[in-house]
């Protein structure tokens, strides 16, 4: 695999969203990937017609068992980045998602932003939530999203020293709070290129953070899903899980100012 890439992310998401393959002549400059380690994997350099399909928050009874039907429906694939919380109280379906052969990933105990703790106790928190997740699925969980997207420097040095890899996204659907289907599908889809990192919700784990005016999602969340893979089909795209994402691509790394400073 060749060295990632370092490249600002304001040429990750912008609009249009980018067309792929064309990451490399955007390059920040020629990094060895231990200079590059501290930064998120945002999305993939290729122009092959491949996207990762993401789900944060869950497993949850209410939107997952939909979500995993649409997947087996449409012979999609989807990775979830559970929260150990919820795998402990659902663990039936963090089993289901791993025998239908989808990726179990991890995005925490809980939704604490990490850059709200020590970096210390943020680390302990990730690897006593990866123990949890993998006791109960028995599976490796080797790729981490951290709520927010936030972490530290230090933070990112210390999950990348535990075999994880630190993936972030390119793109997201807003899904987080109520809107129309066809409005959530099509946000999602404006999204997509080659190499692309779709973030998407099979439940919110922090109503408390809901803004004036908005509305924790009611719509279902299995039909969004069905529209997004309609579309992605009718475009010649493919899904694929997100540790195969990146072990067949060069990877694409960039942090915002924001997400990496402590709050």
């Amino acid at each position: 695999m060749r060295s990632p890439l370092l490249v600002r992310s304001r040429e990750i998401w912008r609009e249009p969203a980018p067309r792929g393959g064309g990451f490399a002549d955007l390059a920040v400059a020629p990094l060895p990937g231990f200079l590059t380690a501290p930064f998120g994997v945002f999305c993939v350099e290729t122009d092959d017609p491949v996207v990762a399909l993401t789900y944060d928050d869950g497993p949850h009874p209410a939107h997952t068992p939909g979500i995993l039907d649409v997947l087996g429906q449409r012979g999609a694939t989807a990775t979830f980045f559970v929260l150990a919380e919820q795998v402990a109280a659902h663990p039936e379906l963090a089993r289901r998602i791993v025998a239908e052969g989808h990726e179990l990933a991890l995005h925490g105990w809980d939704h604490t932003a990490l850059t709200t703790l020590a970096d210390e106790d943020a680390l302990r928190r990730i690897r006593d939530a990866r123990a949890r997740v993998e006791d109960v699925t028995g599976v490796t969980v080797r790729v981490f999203r951290p709520p927010y997207g936030k972490h530290t420097w230090r933070q990112a040095l210390g999950i990348r020293r535990m075999g994880l890899e630190l993936m972030i996204w390119s793109g997201h659907a807003w899904d987080w709070v109520d809107a129309e289907v066809e409005t959530v599908a099509r946000r999602a889809l404006a999204e997509v290129f080659p190499g692309a990192v779709l973030l998407l919700h099979d439940h919110r784990a922090d109503p408390h953070m809901l803004e004036a005016g908005e509305r924790l999602p009611e719509f279902v969340k299995a039909d969004v899903l069905d529209r997004i893979l309609v579309g992605l089909a009718d475009r010649g795209f493919t899904t694929v899980g997100a540790s195969a994402l990146l072990a067949a691509h060069r990877h694409v790394r960039s942090a915002l100012r924001d997400r990496m400073a402590r709050e």
